[in-house]
C-alpha cells in the first residue's frame, strides 16, 4: 500500500473512531502528567492549504530513563480535541511526518512528531528496544496539554512501540502500518492481549 494510500485510511479511521463532536474524552486522558516543554526556537506558523495558519512549536520532553526527546507539535487555532502522535519509522527521523503533520493541523487535529533517541534532533545513542520509552514519553506530553482524545500512529517500528504504550496507556486509538511484531529486541507480542483501544493495523502485500 503506498504511503498516500495509508494516510487516507488513517484519517478516514480518525473520523470513523472519533464519532459526533468528539467531545467525550478516552479514559483517564485528561490526566496531567510531568511533562517538560523545551522550545528550541520560537514558534513559527505557516499557512496551510485550507486557510489558516498551521503553529510548528518545538518541544522536548524527558523519559522515564533521562532521555531528552525532542519534536514539533503542529496546532491550528480552535478548541483543543484530538491529537496525533506520529511515530518514525527506521531508519528515518520525525520529518518523513512533517507533510501529513500539517495537513492534520490543518484539518483541526493536532499533531505531534518526534525524533526517537538516537535520530535527528533527538540525538545521542540508537536504542531501538527502548523507543517504547520515548513514545511513553510523547503521549504523556500531550497529556499535560489537555487533549482529551489522544491516538497514536506509527510505521515500521514506531508502531511496534506505540503498541506497547498502548498495552499501558489510555488512547482513543492506535493505528500501525507495516510494524512487525518485534524489531531488534523491540518486541510487541507480549502486549497485544492488553491492548483495550481501537485498533487499525495496515500492511502491504510484500511486508514481511
Amino acid at each position: 500500500m503506498s504511503r498516500l494510500l495509508a494516510i487516507a485510511a488513517l484519517l478516514a479511521a480518525l473520523a470513523v473512531a472519533c464519532g459526533g463532536d468528539g467531545a467525550t474524552p478516552a479514559p483517564g486522558a485528561t490526566s496531567p502528567a510531568a511533562a517538560e516543554t523545551k522550545p528550541s526556537a520560537a514558534p513559527t506558523a505557516t499557512p496551510p492549504a485550507g486557510g489558516g495558519q498551521t503553529t510548528d512549536e518545538p518541544v522536548a520532553f524527558e523519559t522515564t530513563d533521562g532521555v531528552t526527546v525532542r519534536g514539533h507539535l503542529y496546532t491550528t487555532p480552535g478548541p483543543k480535541r484530538r491529537v496525533v502522535v506520529l511515530a518514525h519509522e527506521f531508519p528515518k527521523d520525525q520529518t518523513a511526518w512533517r507533510d501529513y503533520a500539517r495537513e492534520l493541523a490543518a484539518a483541526g487535529i493536532a499533531a505531534l512528531t518526534l525524533d526517537f533517541r538516537g535520530y535527528g534532533e533527538t540525538g545521542g545513542a540508537r536504542e531501538i528496544a527502548k523507543i517504547d520509552l520515548d513514545l511513553d514519553a510523547a503521549v504523556r506530553f500531550v497529556k499535560s496539554r489537555d487533549y482529551p482524545l489522544v491516538y497514536v500512529i506509527g510505521a515500521s517500528m514506531g508502531g511496534t512501540a506505540a503498541l506497547k504504550v498502548a498495552a499501558r496507556q489510555d488512547l482513543a486509538g492506535v493505528v500501525t502500518i507495516s510494524s512487525p511484531s518485534s524489531i531488534m529486541g523491540l518486541d510487541a507480542r507480549s502486549d497485544l492481549g492488553n491492548i483495550r483501544e481501537p485498533k487499525l493495523f495496515i500492511a502491504g502485500g510484500r511486508d514481511s
